[in-house]
């Protein structure tokens, strides 16, 4: 069965809360089995931060009705630093 899911510029998740998560929890993550359904929340989520970058993803579901998610790498690793430093273009010039 496919569902969607409102998933923000950054990798997180829409909760049911209408608060962003990171997706560990498929019980917290806000699922609709119907894309308009999706599409008016993203609305109202527009109309409320106009810098909002989300888009509507379909995904598999589980037996309970939960996306079948497989997160992405970026997302996990977040928090560790990158191998190049982000200036390195500056530092060479130098």
């Amino acid at each position: 069965m496919k569902i969607f899911i409102i998933k923000s510029h950054d990798g997180r998740l829409l909760g049911k809360d209408l608060a962003w998560v990171d997706g560990a929890n498929a019980n917290l993550i806000f699922t609709a089995q119907h894309r308009d359904v999706a599409l008016n929340q993203l609305i109202e989520l527009n109309a409320k931060d106009i810098h909002l970058r989300a888009e509507i993803t379909e995904c598999e579901a589980d037996k309970k009705g939960r996306p079948a998610l497989v997160l992405d790498a970026p997302a996990l690793s977040s928090d560790m630093p990158s191998e190049a430093p982000a200036n390195a273009d500056q530092v060479s010039a130098a």
